[in-house]
């Protein structure tokens, strides 16, 4: 597995960044991005996560349960 590490990710991380660094679906990183509490920015079709606030979405205190089945 090609896992890339959090400091090889690029600044704006799109939902195929996510899925392989989180070793989910395709499918279930859109669905973390748009319903995850994670703020995005949408252009067009096209969703972008800045590498910043995903830092700190994913080492923030508070528990995180996310259906996205």
């Amino acid at each position: 597995m090609n896992k890339r590490q959090l400091d090889q990710l690029p600044d704006a991380l799109s939902a195929r960044d996510l899925s392989e660094f989180l070793n989910i679906g395709y499918t279930k990183s859109l669905r973390l991005i748009r319903f995850g509490g994670l703020p995005y920015l949408k252009i067009g079709s096209v969703y972008r996560v800045s590498k910043k606030n995903f830092v700190e979405w994913l080492h923030g205190t508070d528990t995180k349960i996310i259906n996205i089945e």
